[in-house]
């Protein structure tokens, strides 16, 4: 399980920089001085104590934490993103104040003890864009967030609030195309109106190359590349990559040969650009529509293999998308012909949902959710459409923080209710981040519909955020790095001196 700092609460602390100290409890951070008084053992050389903190704050995904000092410094500790871009010189006199910069600018105003103010980052009016970006800059957008009394658990959830609408709402769809109509999805990449593409049908040898033009023209915000690469019958780079055994051969040899398998095909799938694998199946049993396609009938079997595969496909770079949610493997029916439900709730927390909850607890999976009415939790509505299913079973109960997909919305058990449009709207205030939908005129009309969600209020803007931030975490984009730079273009750099002036 991955190691996570801090996420009881959101732990923040703020000093207004007149030489007080704050981190986080417990041991002092590294890089960080416990105290400010010398020891009887020091001389008059001792470095001067370092810098006052400005705040800690959590790291992307909650996983560690930053340690922000006035001049501009980040300690980072437990997380693998690091913020430290260009840096600033450190200051020579002492930080007294600080104020907010212009609303959607990269920084603050810190004001010295002789009276003068420097930029930390750039507090406006205009922001950088391009390829630049000023020293300190994510340290001023984090800092003026906190001077302006916000406060986000994930800062990149705040920068990703101050991206255009229609770039947050681009994010969650998930359009379904072939090799060959990869090339008609150029307006769609290039304007970020889609998250990515779902291979249908098979590859060719040069599908490498399309996917390659296409990551051209999405520029900052690279597509999500999907395909569905279980084994078996359900293989769609079968023309292109060896054969894979389906789950239930693999369940007749080891988990820990099953996941040198997952690892070995998922470089393989990497290197011709996919980013995200559909697969595992954690359903338990063969039901309707899985079959061969689940490890068996004991959940301990399906969470044994299951993991292996999710960890084999992570080692090979790709993410793993386990499926169907809250399982598919006793429900009545197959949901691509029609509705489907599955055994009360009380039953699945002892057998399907075990599987699920043990992908959750290895923290490198999303979790693709499919059309299931489970009685007792979702009151005659799919599961993929049902905020007491996603957000309540799934994200509360279960502590999956991760991406959510929803299985393809234009099967016959949503699309016998459901437009298109609806359904992806109806997912993603369920709580779901993706909602996958056919061709580009279905993503046309998923676009439209969760942006009128969003107009109408159904949609909050924190959903929408949470969302877009999910997706962008799973692509490896941090949306900090995105202000100033996608869907708008602002003039000329501020200088920060003829504000001082």
């Amino acid at each position: 399980m991955r190691g996570r700092a801090l996420t009881a609460a959101p732990f923040l602390a703020l000093a207004l920089l007149v030489g007080a100290s704050v981190g986080p409890p417990g041991d002092a951070p590294a890089g960080a001085q416990a105290s400010d008084t010398p020891s009887p053992t020091e001389t008059a050389e001792t470095p001067a104590p370092a810098s006052p903190l400005v705040a800690v704050v959590r790291g992307p995904g909650g996983i560690g934490y930053w340690v922000v000092t006035a001049d501009g410094n980040v300690q980072v500790v437990g997380t693998a993103v690091d913020p430290r871009l260009r840096l600033p010189e450190p200051l020579d006199q002492s930080v007294v104040d600080a104020r907010v910069g212009a609303p959607g600018a990269l920084g603050v105003w810190l004001r010295l003890a002789d009276g003068s103010e420097v930029a930390l980052g750039d507090p406006g009016p205009n922001v950088y864009v391009g390829d630049d970006r000023p020293p300190g800059w994510l340290v001023g957008v984090g800092t003026g967030r906190l001077l302006s009394g916000s406060w986000w658990p994930d800062i990149d959830t705040a920068c990703t609030a101050g991206l255009p609408r229609h770039v947050r709402i681009g994010q969650t769809v998930l359009t379904t195309l072939s090799e060959l109509e990869f090339g008609t999805a150029v307006a769609q990449a290039r304007d970020h109106r889609v998250g990515g593409i779902l291979l249908t049908g098979g590859a060719t040898p040069h599908v490498w190359r399309r996917i390659d033009e296409l990551q051209d023209f999405a520029g900052w915000i690279p597509l999500m590349f999907a395909v569905d690469e279980e084994g078996g019958r359900v293989q769609r780079l079968r023309g292109v990559l060896p054969a894979l055994a389906s789950a239930a051969v693999q369940a007749g040899r080891t988990p820990a040969q099953a996941g040198d398998d997952a690892r070995r095909h998922a470089l393989a799938m990497s290197d011709l650009g996919f980013t995200v694998n559909f697969a595992p199946v954690l359903d338990v049993g063969a039901g309707p529509g899985i079959g061969d396609r689940s490890f068996g009938d004991d959940p301990a079997v399906v969470t044994d293999y299951g993991l292996a595969t999710v960890n084999g496909i992570a080692a090979g770079g790709v993410l793993a998308v386990v499926k169907h949610f809250p399982g598919h493997g006793g429900a009545s029916a197959d949901t691509h012909l029609g509705p489907a439900t599955t055994a009360a709730l009380d039953r699945l927390r002892v057998r399907d949902l075990l599987p699920f909850a043990a992908a959750v607890g290895e923290g490198n999976a999303a979790v693709m959710v499919g059309h299931l009415d489970v009685p007792g939790l979702t009151d005659g509505m799919p599961a993929s459409l049902s905020h007491a299913a996603v957000t309540g079973l799934l994200r509360d109960d279960l502590g999956h923080d991760g991406l959510v997909v929803t299985d393809s919305l234009v099967m016959n058990s949503i699309a016998g209710r459901w437009s298109v449009g609806d359904a992806a709207a109806l997912a993603i205030v369920a709580g779901a981040d993706l909602a996958l939908v056919g061709g580009l005129d279905d993503a046309e009309a998923a676009f439209a519909a969760v942006a009128a969600a969003a107009d109408d209020g159904r949609l909050t803007e924190s959903r929408l955020n949470d969302a877009a931030t999910h997706v962008l975490r799973a692509k490896g984009v941090y949306s900090c790095t995105l202000v100033g730079r996608v869907g708008q273009w602002r003039p000329a750099l501020y200088d920060p001196a003829a504000r001082r002036s």
